[in-house]
């Protein structure tokens, strides 16, 4: 099971670390990894960083996008893919800060989805040590 972390990354922090995207994972891994009693400087830090999300306007988005796709169910905040051709089972929930997507396969078709709709995303496993930015996803598949 791959539990990506999707973030929307600010365009100025994009530019710097574009080609450097393993010292952002490296920022972002410190924040997820941080003890509660140093939340606030994390909280400043990420906020630097990310950008947030408009999450109704997201999720109404890829809802459209994939509607009337067999292989696609949305229920409350979950949106699902269930395609049995690419044996793909992935479950994308949008957050004011952040996207979860939980995935049996390194790769999901929410990736693309996400990718057309807002720039300079950045994903990030952080048990597998696995990151990238989704615009450049077509070097990695």
């Amino acid at each position: 099971m791959r539990i990506y972390y999707i973030f929307s990354i600010r365009d100025e922090f994009y530019e710097l670390y574009k080609d450097y995207p393993q010292a952002l994972y490296n920022i972002l891994l410190e924040i997820y990894e941080m003890n509660k009693s140093d939340l606030d400087y994390g909280i400043t830090l990420f906020k630097q960083i990310a950008l947030p999300l408009n999450k109704y306007e997201l999720d109404r988005k890829v809802y459209l996008d994939l509607k009337d796709k067999m292989r696609y169910t949305k229920t409350k905040d979950e949106h699902i893919i269930n395609n049995l051709y690419s044996e793909e089972v992935s479950i994308m929930k949008i957050k004011k800060t952040h996207i979860i997507i939980n995935t049996i396969q390194s790769y999901t078709e929410f990736f693309e989805i996400l990718n057309h709709h807002k720039s300079f995303l950045f994903a990030c496993d952080f048990k597998n040590d696995d990151y990238f930015f989704l615009s450049r996803i077509k070097t990695l598949v």
